[in-house]
């Protein structure tokens, strides 16, 4: 059997490759006041969409497709890889102004989400801003499974998250958690 990094890879893979839509990170940048001088690392960066604000940027994704695509048709510096073995990535730069992990959580299966957020609050970086859908997702993936691995109320999410990063500032809606932190 495959490990659960290599199933989302696959799984990532052919669904960006069929189209897949991208959600909106930008709803950090504009909520936030983000500067485009800031240097950024986007933590499942699908399409990249970050890439076209920031001008030092760093993208991280799971989907191997997605990041040969990026590293062609993007600025930018691109990592294939898993958030929760991001100490195994050889980045390009040692510290970073924020990290943005943007529709991203949701998709990581319920018994990686405390390694993968050990992982992120292990970065070098300034401010920690996640956008986390707390529904089932509208899409399936071409097994017709849901693709939100882990469905968790907002406050499960501040739960989870304060046990590695601080809380700054969070905003709950039926569907969408948004939050910002820094590191401890």
């Amino acid at each position: 059997m495959k490990d659960w990094i290599q199933e989302e890879d696959d799984k990532y893979s052919w669904l960006y490759e069929n189209g897949y839509p991208i959600g909106n990170p930008m709803r950090i940048v504009n909520k936030y006041g983000l500067l485009k001088e800031q240097s950024c690392i986007d933590l499942g960066c699908g399409r990249a969409s970050l890439s076209k604000y920031f001008i030092s940027y760093t993208g991280v994704d799971v989907s191997k497709y997605i990041i040969e695509h990026n590293k062609k048709a993007r600025s930018g510096d691109y990592f294939h890889g898993s958030l929760d073995k991001l100490s195994d990535i050889r980045f390009n730069r040692s510290n970073f102004d924020i990290a943005i992990c943007s529709d991203v959580m949701e998709h990581i299966p319920e018994t990686e989400v405390s390694n993968v957020l050990r992982a992120i609050s292990n970065l070098d970086a300034k401010a920690f801003y996640f956008a986390i859908s707390t529904r089932k997702s509208v899409l399936l993936d071409k097994e017709n499974k849901n693709l939100h691995l882990s469905v968790f109320s907002s406050d499960k999410w501040a739960s989870l998250i304060s046990e590695f990063l601080s809380i700054d500032h969070e905003e709950k809606s039926p569907t969408l958690y948004t939050i910002k932190c820094t590191g401890r």
